[in-house]
């Protein structure tokens, strides 16, 4: 069987979505690829700078890639009481990240994450916050909105919490509090995880494009097949 009969046997219709689809599949095979080598850079950025020293987030605001180092703030205040407590869950277990706000060092106040609690607590101290910048949160299709008239909180928006709080916040970056760096001890806290997850199954996703392409390749060789096939006569 020569390839050109091959080719011809096939209905143009189904040469011509055949080979789109068949270019579009592997497409996105080989852009998960390239996913893969971003994320495996990326992580190991985050776990190169997780044993640098912390540096003053002054120093560390407007640069490119802040989120991946330790930042120190000034001393604050915290009132547990006003604090703001947004719903969340660690390991399953339902309950709320404290927010407060804390100095920057220059500028409007940082949008600070205090930790973890179960059920809302009260008490006020005063400390130095170590933690990791993350970038603000970018309000998602899948969240509820907040509600800061019932103080029902789901994503940390600084500007809806900038007014909860009475007073302006940075737009572009937050701090997870590291307790034990900080120094930080109230009952009822937990440390939460200082940076955001970074799931990395890209490998998988590509296997799975160029699975189904050529899944494909072989049902559409089977189709052609079996319509070169010569019909045997029944007489």
């Amino acid at each position: 069987m020569s390839v050109q009969a091959f080719i011809k046997a096939a209905p143009r219709g189904l040469s011509i979505s055949f080979l789109i689809a068949f270019v579009i599949l592997n497409g996105l095979g080989v852009w998960q690829l390239y996913r893969l080598h971003w994320k495996e850079q990326l992580i190991a950025d985050m776990a190169r700078t997780e044993a640098m020293a912390p540096v003053p987030a002054a120093a560390l605001l407007g640069q490119t890639k802040s989120e991946w180092r330790s930042a120190v703030l000034p001393a604050c205040h915290v009132d547990f009481s006003r604090a703001l407590y947004m719903h969340s869950a660690v390991d399953g277990t339902p309950g709320y990240r404290v927010l407060g706000a804390c100095p920057a060092g220059q500028g409007p106040d940082m949008l600070v994450d205090l930790g973890f609690v179960t059920a809302r607590i009260s008490g006020a101290l005063d400390f130095t916050p170590v933690g990791r910048l993350r970038p603000a949160d970018k309000p998602s299709v899948f969240a509820p909105v907040n509600n800061p008239a019932a103080q029902d909180w789901y994503t940390r928006s600084t500007a809806e919490m900038g007014k909860a709080l009475g007073v302006p916040l940075r737009p572009d970056y937050f701090l997870v509090t590291d307790l034990k760096a900080s120094r930080l001890d109230q009952a009822g806290l937990q440390q939460g995880p200082l940076t955001a997850p970074l799931f990395n199954r890209h490998l998988e996703y590509a296997l799975t494009w160029f699975g189904l392409a050529w899944i494909m390749a072989g049902i559409v060789f089977v189709m052609i097949r079996q319509r070169m096939a010569p019909v045997k006569s029944n007489a």
